[in-house]
């Protein structure tokens, strides 16, 4: 039998594992299912209660479980959110926790630069594969970081323990973030001198550098600010800024763009370095090991989550990703999710999927083909078997019992084979700076994406990818109305064109002069201007990339899905696979050169394939 891909069924969530899920019949349904290996919550505060005494006894016991049933763990080492600090190291000079510069308050999760940290994660990654390491029993281990959960981005909404200061915002408020910023324009720009002629400022010492336009230090500003509710201001703030500084079009050519770039470039880079210390660390202690760093958010540069960047660092480590953004439709997890993956791909690290909350048992058709058309090595479930109360949606699920998860899960697991890669020859830009400067288009981009994606499999590049040299990789590059580029990158696109590739883009995009209409020969490739937004630029994307009917002199993909009818289509070596999400049957016709004309039918909310 083919070997398949991971399926991580979640275990034990707080404190010790429920006692019906450690009954022997639990575990039969488990390899029942096809599930291959449990994943624990596993966090500092759990094994050390009281400083210096060390306890397994909330996790060891579900290890004789999965060696009797030949199953795998997973366990999520967390150190630093709120739920999984030692209340002990809260309360000690050691702990700092991330403030936010909207409000100067502080939450209960550490500050990414808290100085006391990284001693902390190298004791604690230490002395869990002293234990842990050689009993053989690890399928891979996630590392929780930061974030409410543990994800490698920053404090956001969504609370689930305790009542505690917490939203999307700027959590770089406390004296050590303030310094890092301060060291790190210095180190760019080499002397105050450069940094205040690149930001129109005038800082006589280090000291003095603080953070572009977001404390309101303009009194008559402040006392209004003041005075607005609190829920408003982080809106309010975020117009505020928008109206003020890019309604001049400033862009990261202006002094205002230039700083503001660069404090969002270094937010980021934080918690990518953050996320890089945890790697190294983890690599060191459990060198055999799969390790993933646990990544979510939608790409807001609050979250600070370079998903790009990310993937990139963590191929230096033999490391991948678990991106926790899937839903229960499609369009959205393909929205959220492909650039993880496809930045994975090209970076040569991998990842696995996750649900955000608990789904649907009907979307797990869905997400299977998701895993699937990504090239993911696995995912992660959490009620194929029911674990009792959910903390967060509160929904409860019998424990030990099989779902409706389960029998689906049975039915559709010969899909998943292991290491197969979808074949994807077309990407579209992913605006990444665009988004530094307003984080609300992230919402058109996504849905044009949904859109294009019922229509066009492919993959996204964000600038980041297109410097390091992406588009290699790729024979159609697609740019959507609205996603201006950076001048480095549209020489990058350039240099692409000339070797072969074929640009559409829309004039805005200003990569090659021209009017609009046909395309135009540039060395070995060509370019393509478009006008229109919306559908009407999704249509023609479409028609160029497939170019069923000759109508541009370069060779199209093959057509395998050009009906806008919610049926989803990856192409691979050897096959097709398919994904309704219709709740009814729907009739597809496969016309593919050099291969017969066929018809098939395919059930609603289901996945099917065809051989080639």
């Amino acid at each position: 039998m083919a070997r398949t891909k991971k399926i991580i069924q979640q275990w034990q969530f707080l404190g010790k594992v429920h006692p019906k899920m450690l009954e022997d019949e639990a575990f039969r349904r488990c390899r029942e299912a096809g599930i291959t290996s449990l994943q624990s919550y596993f966090f500092w505060k759990e094994i050390e209660k009281e400083p210096g005494v060390i306890d397994f006894s909330s996790y060891d016991p579900l290890l004789e479980k999965l060696r009797k049933y030949d199953l795998k763990w997973v366990p999520f080492f967390i150190l630093g959110p709120n739920y999984a600090t030692p209340d002990w190291f809260k309360k000690t000079e050691r702990s700092v926790f991330a403030k936010c510069l909207e409000h100067g308050k502080e939450s209960k999760i550490q500050s990414i630069w808290n100085p006391f940290l990284p001693a902390a994660v190298d004791r604690y990654l230490r002395i869990l594969s002293e234990h842990y390491r050689d009993k053989n029993i690890l399928e891979s281990i996630c590392l929780g970081i930061s974030g409410i959960w543990g994800e490698s981005i920053y404090p956001a909404k969504g609370d689930f323990h305790e009542n505690f200061h917490t939203h999307i915002g700027w959590w770089c408020a406390d004296k050590y973030a303030l310094h890092s910023f301060q060291k790190n324009i210095l180190q760019k720009y080499g002397s105050m001198d450069k940094a205040n002629n690149a930001w129109g400022t005038g800082f006589s010492k280090k000291e003095e550098i603080d953070f572009p336009d977001l404390r309101y230090s303009f009194s008559s500003t402040r006392q209004i600010y003041n005075l607005i509710p609190s829920f408003l201001k982080p809106v309010l703030k975020s117009a505020y800024i928008f109206l003020k500084n890019y309604s001049k079009k400033e862009t990261d050519d202006s002094a205002f763009g230039r700083r503001w770039l660069d404090f969002v470039d270094w937010y980021a880079s934080s918690m990518t370095s953050w996320a890089e210390f945890w790697l190294k660390t983890a690599r060191k202690y459990f060198p055999e090991n799969e390790i993933y760093l646990v990544c979510g958010g939608n790409g807001n540069p609050m979250l600070g989550a370079d998903f790009s960047g990310q993937a990139k660092m963590a191929a230096k480590y033999n490391a991948g990703i678990r991106i926790t953004n899937q839903t229960n439709y499609y369009s959205q997890n393909f929205a959220l999710n492909r650039l993880i993956s496809s930045a994975c791909r090209f970076y040569g690290s991998y990842f696995t999927t996750e649900e955000g909350m608990i789904n649907k048992p009907e979307s797990l058709p869905m997400r299977l083909f998701d895993t699937i058309a990504s090239g993911a090595r696995g995912f992660y479930c959490k009620n194929i078997i029911g674990t009792g109360e959910d903390i967060c949606s509160k929904k409860s699920f019998a424990p030990g019992i099989p779902t409706q998860g389960a029998e689906i899960l049975s039915e559709n697991i010969h899909f998943l084979k292991a290491d197969e890669k979808p074949v994807v020859q077309a990407a579209i830009f992913f605006p990444n700076n665009a988004v530094t400067f307003e984080p609300a288009i992230l919402d058109s981009v996504y849905k044009q994406y949904a859109e294009l994606r019922d229509v066009l499999d492919f993959d996204l590049a964000d600038e980041n990818m297109l410097k390091d040299g992406v588009l290699k990789n790729y024979k159609f590059f697609a740019v959507l109305e609205g996603s201006p580029l950076s001048k480095t990158v549209a020489a990058q696109i350039g240099r692409w064109v000339k070797s072969g590739g074929v640009l559409i883009s829309p004039k805005s995009a200003d990569i090659f002069p021209g009017g609009n209409g046909g395309p135009k020969k540039i060395d070995k490739g060509y370019a393509i201007i478009y006008s229109g937004k919306g559908e009407k630029c999704l249509e023609f994307i479409k028609k160029a990339v497939y170019n069923k009917k000759k109508d541009f002199p370069w060779a199209g993909i093959p057509v395998i899905d050009e009906v806008r009818d919610r049926v989803y289509i990856t192409r691979f070596s050897d096959k097709i696979i398919y994904y309704n999400a219709n709740d009814f049957e729907v009739r597809k016709r496969v016309e593919l050169e050099g291969f017969p004309l066929k018809f098939i039918n395919i059930k609603g909310n289901s996945i099917t394939s065809i051989n080639l």
